[in-house]
């Protein structure tokens, strides 16, 4: 590892070359992460016209999902500082 460390600081094209494939491979990754929003998204509002066209009670089951998202949330936090704070 120290030595591709002291590679890339010797050699500046090197270094340039590391700092245009880690953005390449960055922006690839935020954009698959932007499409999997935007289908989870298109997902949500579908959902939501299914059950105003089946009549039912939506303020309902969106606090619904809202409690299940947040136990969700608070479960991957309390998971995460698991391996934050030892």
């Amino acid at each position: 590892m120290e030595q591709v460390v002291s590679l890339l600081v010797e050699n500046p094209l090197y270094l340039v070359i590391a700092v245009i494939l880690s953005i390449v491979v960055l922006l690839l990754f935020l954009r698959k992460i932007l499409k999997l929003l935007v289908i989870i998204a298109a997902v949500g509002i579908l959902y939501v016209a299914y059950l105003y066209w089946s009549g039912e009670n939506i303020p309902e089951v969106v606090k619904g999902i809202e409690q299940v998202l947040d136990r969700a949330l608070q479960k991957g936090v309390e998971f995460l500082k698991q391996f934050v704070d030892p």
